[in-house]
């Protein structure tokens, strides 16, 4: 028996279960049963505890209708999704594609390095040979450790091809700068490089006036041990304005980075934080941040251990009013 010729016989005889039903038709209960789930998926019927609970047609072709509209709309939806990932994944890849066509016509040029000095390494390569004498070159540098650990002779080798430009930038990460990192400030200084400070630099990079960008393979990242030197117009101007912004927002260098120094002086004059920090044009929450800065700097956890280890250092910053 078809399910056209079930839904007939429900119709004109309206058995109450499918009991009845499978006794009227003897046909085997389980097919009975699947014939009926058939039916109720296509609206015709209700089935409750084997009970049968019948539609009218004209309800049943409403059933209908709607579930097609709402098949049909949910596939509409599927396409524009499917559509909007095409177009989506086309214009993440057109970025890829112009990069390798660029490539292909030798309108970049790449060069890389690897290691743990291949940001000094990648410099020396490219900097010397692309940069004429009087040009500007803005820097980033994020690992401080590694030109600790640099001989003296590398830091003069570097200071010396600094002199060559009329203007060096350069942003490193606000801190204490113990000695062997002052000398290296002083050195650089000498051959007119310009220093600030900015509290967790994004990533190391530098840029040039040829128009030669210096960058992490893996952005941010700022102990980089593997870099390279990208020769872009485009990218060289995104480079300039992005460290445009963050040299406005670094300090100069100083002994006191952070700016504890002037709310320690008053603080030992007797002030309170609050009016310390007021008296600075700082609010007292700001003056808060940096003294608790100035506490995880020297490692200590009350004011009284901060004053001493601020004494021990040199009082750096006891004179700024």
């Amino acid at each position: 028996m078809s399910d056209d010729e079930l839904l007939d016989l429900l119709h004109r005889e309206r058995p109450q279960d499918l009991g009845a039903v499978a006794e009227r038709t003897a046909v085997d209960a389980g097919e009975v049963r699947a014939a009926l789930e058939r039916l109720a998926s296509q609206g015709h019927l209700s089935l409750q505890d084997e009970v049968i609970l019948l539609n009218p047609p004209v309800q049943a072709a409403a059933i209908a209708i709607d579930r097609l509209l709402q098949a049909e709309r949910a596939e509409a939806e599927a396409r524009s999704e499917r559509l909007a990932q095409i177009v989506d994944g086309v214009a993440r890849r057109s970025a890829s594609w112009n990069f390798g066509e660029a490539l292909v016509q030798e309108r970049l040029t790449l060069q890389r390095a690897e290691g743990p000095h291949a940001a000094e390494d990648l410099w020396f390569a490219v900097q010397a040979s692309r940069v004429g004498p009087g040009g500007r070159v803005r820097a980033v540098l994020t690992d401080l450790d590694r030109y600790r650990q640099s001989s003296p002779e590398r830091t003069r080798a570097f200071a010396t091809v600094m002199s060559g430009y009329a203007s060096v930038q350069a942003i490193i990460p606000a801190m204490i700068l113990d000695e062997r990192l002052a000398a290296m400030v002083r050195t650089f200084r000498e051959s007119a490089v310009e220093f600030r400070m900015l509290p967790d630099p994004p990533s190391w990079f530098w840029v040039d006036d040829a128009d030669i960008t210096g960058l992490p393979v893996s952005w941010p990242d700022t102990a980089p041990q593997s870099v390279v030197a990208v020769s872009s117009p485009v990218i060289a101007g995104l480079a300039k304005e992005y460290f445009a912004e963050l040299w406005r927002q670094a300090q100069p260098v100083e002994a006191d980075p952070i700016g504890y120094g002037g709310l320690l002086h008053r603080m030992r004059r007797g002030m309170t934080l609050d009016a310390a920090s007021r008296s600075l044009g700082i609010t007292p929450r700001t003056g808060r941040r940096r003294i608790a800065a100035a506490m995880e700097r020297y490692g200590v956890a009350t004011l009284f251990a901060l004053g001493a280890a601020w004494a021990q250092d040199g009082s750096p910053g006891a004179d700024a009013e």
